[in-house]
């Protein structure tokens, strides 16, 4: 392989037998983080580059892994994208086992984070450690190293739970008299609070076209009554109201309306 002048290597010294799924998904999860890895600092290399496990030695689980990296660079870029990859990731594990939730992360990234270190939580009195090791002078020598208690481990995943609760929390933030549009119409009534199978546009909060979500009965009574019984064209009608934006985690994902001031025409572009 071009990059074979450095891997990584994952020991997992364990008290207890591992189940597969653990095994498989430690790997599946340092695979997905490599390709985000490249993905934020390597973009033009982004789906070209893979993770492998090269060897799984006696012992302890000693897995060696190499990434297959494209001839388009050369050998000591490939290295120290290897390298940087793992001292990354340690940093990250380190700052989850301190209680420091990670800044611009998803999801599916924590998702990922939590296959590596599940293994390790669920013994014990177990050990994980992550070593990078580089070619030098006819042999590998270490780059970094650290080692994961089975302790760590749990606090870590205790700081992902957090994490992940956070980013589910719904927020809103407060707009008031503000020009909104509709692009999809429904004579409908949808419960308060709910999604109502409607779309709208707020030009002056994002381009992007939302879920429209009635937050008082008033409101949605006062809008609909437009819906149903103006003879205009509802596209060419603009509505002055105060809404939430809502969030889900950082997301913006719909605009909730709690009050109707005025419905004015639109003018034509």
């Amino acid at each position: 392989m071009s990059s074979s002048d450095a891997y990584l290597e994952v020991t997992l010294d364990l008290n207890d037998p591992i189940e597969i799924t653990d095994f498989a998904a430690l790997f599946a999860g340092l695979g997905a983080e490599f390709e985000r890895y490249l993905a934020r600092e390597k973009p033009e290399m982004a789906g070209a580059a893979r993770m492998y496990v090269k060897e799984v030695r006696k012992g302890s689980v000693i897995a060696a892994l190499f990434a297959e990296i494209p001839d388009l660079i050369g050998i000591m870029d490939g290295a120290l994208i290897v390298l940087g990859f793992g001292a990354i990731f340690n940093r990250r594990l380190r700052d989850l086992v301190q209680g420091k939730q990670l800044e611009d992360t998803s999801k599916p990234q924590l998702n990922d984070i939590t296959k590596t270190v599940r293994a390790v939580a669920e013994d014990n009195n177990g050990t994980m450690a992550i070593k990078g090791l580089r070619y030098k002078n006819g042999l590998f020598t270490t780059e970094f190293e650290a080692t994961f208690t089975a302790k760590e481990a749990r606090q870590a995943l205790d700081t992902i739970d957090i994490q992940r609760r956070d980013l589910e929390k719904t927020t809103t933030s407060d707009h008031s008299r503000i020009l909104m549009r509709f692009t999809r119409s429904d004579v409908g009534n949808a419960a308060v609070g709910k999604r109502s199978g409607e779309r709208v546009v707020v030009d002056d909060l994002s381009e992007n076209h939302r879920p429209l979500v009635y937050g008082s009965d008033l409101a949605e009574e006062q809008i609909k009554d437009v819906i149903r019984n103006s003879d205009e064209n509802i596209y060419k009608r603009g509505f002055i109201v105060d809404l939430n934006l809502v969030f889900s985690g950082s997301r913006p994902v719909a605009y909730s309306v709690t009050h109707l001031h005025q419905v004015i025409d639109l003018l034509d572009d």
